[in-house]
């Protein structure tokens, strides 16, 4: 599968100017399709943890053409969530609920 760098680039950009609305809808679609996941957030700032949901986005979308520069904050940030609570069986239910708030 080829990752097709510029329609993300583009689609990144037409969600910027609504990324407060874009990072709430994802965590509602996250927890209205995976109930399960709500626990894992039952500790968290919500207001704080979108705001770092759009800051990883923000970092993983403008460094898509330099990736070796992402390499060591992603493994950090997956470190991170194992200590959370993530398996790896969390990992499609969270691109699904991306997917859908693009939408």
């Amino acid at each position: 599968m080829t990752l097709n760098v510029g329609l993300l680039e583009q689609s990144f950009q037409r969600i910027k100017p609504r990324a407060d609305e874009f990072a709430v809808s994802f965590y509602e679609n996250l927890f209205a399709a995976y109930p399960e996941m709500k626990p894992l957030f039952a500790k968290t700032d919500m207001a704080k943890q979108r705001k770092k949901l759009l800051s990883s986005l923000v970092l993983v979308v403008e460094n898509l053409r330099n990736p070796q520069a992402l390499a060591g904050v992603l493994k950090s940030l997956g470190a991170r969530h194992i200590g959370y609570g993530a398996i790896p069986k969390h990992y499609p239910a969270v691109g699904e609920a991306l997917l859908m708030a693009l939408q």
